[in-house]
């Protein structure tokens, strides 16, 4: 990467910071010590998480540069404001690196742990700082400014960096992806979701209800997040969760919604909305993190039965297990390929021992039916007779697989053909 794009790289963050806390400001309102909004928090631990280390101080200074600006624009003071970026910025930091200290993914539990890990110490390292200082040099006291100032930062790492972390990852496919009626679906709960949360947390559009009901419908954008999610993975969650923030946000500020209905207090509304939020950002999070896992396993046991089946079909063999009791069996291979049968017409006992040769057909049924004696069997070649008036020499590797009551559970087996010259030489003798 050369210098330029280093550059506007750098810019983007800085602008993305600014941005992020002007809007904070004015969602905040006035306030005396500490606000209630800070989505820069977010911006901050993304950055540190999504940059090798070496690339940290130019971030960090890019940021102290974008809020010595917002400060200058909004008319704070400065030696506050110097004071308390070093607050913010350096605890991002050191935050995130507890978390470098141990490999990290941006996908699965891990993430999620490192998400935590990183927002819940550099949250209540910060707070503690500035609530010392405002408690020292204007007496307010410390544990409602700290568990404000917390709570501020915590909920703007859950809201912002999931949507940083799973945007950063994004590559354009070419193909696959998501199914059609996936994606026309999670459209719909995607919009549900934001009609539903205009309607809820905008009071002048509601109509009148008790604000219990008012307060029980915040649920309903939660479900719908979640539908969000599992239908489009952890990025369409976490912009769920973002379009949902600005909503709630936006209109508890304005003294709107169920939030501000239940609380004359213009802070305390504010806090409970953050909290709504966390539960929300938590919830896509767990969701995304488990579809994650699962998608990650399914295509892992995919890749492992694709590979088995193409060893099977190179070495020229079928796996079995069989049913003793029912009599049905499972195949893995080129059934098809292999001895032109279709794996439907080999589902029981009785179709395959059709297919055996009258000679072999007593030994082989006597083979898979008797009972465990404890000696180990030996393999077994018989004569099977295919479509079309041909036929193979199989060789039967198999063995019993028993219960905790010694009775046999299963019979698992390989066959493997033989060369035709094999079957000339056993029809020969």
């Amino acid at each position: 990467m050369n210098a330029s794009n280093r550059a506007v790289i750098l810019f983007l963050w800085a602008a993305l910071y600014f941005c992020s806390g002007y809007v904070s400001h004015q969602l905040n309102g006035p306030f005396y010590a500490t606000g209630y909004i800070w989505l820069p928090a977010g911006v901050t631990t993304a950055a540190f998480m999504l940059r090798p280390m070496p690339r940290w101080l130019p971030v960090g200074l890019a940021f102290f540069a974008a809020q010595l600006l917002l400060g200058w624009v909004e008319g704070r003071d400065t030696l506050r404001l110097v004071l308390f970026s070093l607050d913010e910025i350096g605890f991002a930091a050191l935050g995130v690196a507890l978390v470098r200290r141990a490999q990290f993914s941006l996908e699965g539990l891990v993430f999620v742990r490192a998400l935590l890990i990183a927002g819940v110490a550099s949250s209540a390292a910060s707070a503690a700082v500035g609530a010392a200082w405002f408690l020292l040099l204007q007496d307010v006291p410390f544990w409602r400014t700290w568990r404000v100032w917390a709570a501020a930062d915590l909920v703007g790492v859950l809201i912002v960096l999931p949507v940083l972390a799973g945007w950063s990852r994004f590559r354009a496919a070419r193909s696959g992806g998501m199914s059609r009626a996936d994606f026309l679906s999670g459209l719909g709960a995607f919009a549900a979701l934001a009609l539903t949360a205009f309607f809820i947390f905008d009071h002048r559009i509601l109509l009148p209800v008790q604000s219990g009901v008012a307060f029980a419908l915040t649920y309903i954008p939660l479900f719908l997040a979640a539908v969000v999610t599992l239908l489009w993975g952890g990025r369409g969650g976490s912009v769920a969760v973002a379009i949902l923030a600005l909503f709630v946000l936006y209109n508890t500020s304005q003294g709107d919604g169920p939030f501000a209905e239940r609380s004359l207090n213009h802070g305390r509304s504010l806090l409970e909305a953050q909290l709504y939020l966390a539960v929300a950002a938590l919830l896509t999070l767990l969701i995304s993190t488990l579809r994650t896992s699962r998608e990650q396993l399914l295509a892992q046991s995919a890749r492992s039965q694709n590979d088995v089946k193409l060893a099977l079909a190179a070495s020229a063999q079928l796996v079995y297990c069989l049913d003793p009791r029912s009599g049905t069996l499972r195949w893995s291979g080129d059934l098809a390929g292999l001895l032109g049968v279709r794996e439907d017409a080999f589902r029981n006992l009785d179709d395959v021992l059709a297919h055996v040769h009258d000679d072999d057909r007593a030994q082989v049924r006597g083979r898979w039916l008797r009972e465990s004696d404890g000696e180990q069997r030996t393999d077994m070649l018989f004569k099977l007779m295919l479509p079309a008036g041909s036929s193979t020499l199989v060789l039967d590797m198999s063995g019993p697989l028993l219960d905790g009551d010694e009775s046999v559970a299963v019979i698992a087996g390989a066959w493997r053909l033989q060369p035709a010259d094999v079957l000339e030489e056993r029809d020969a003798a």
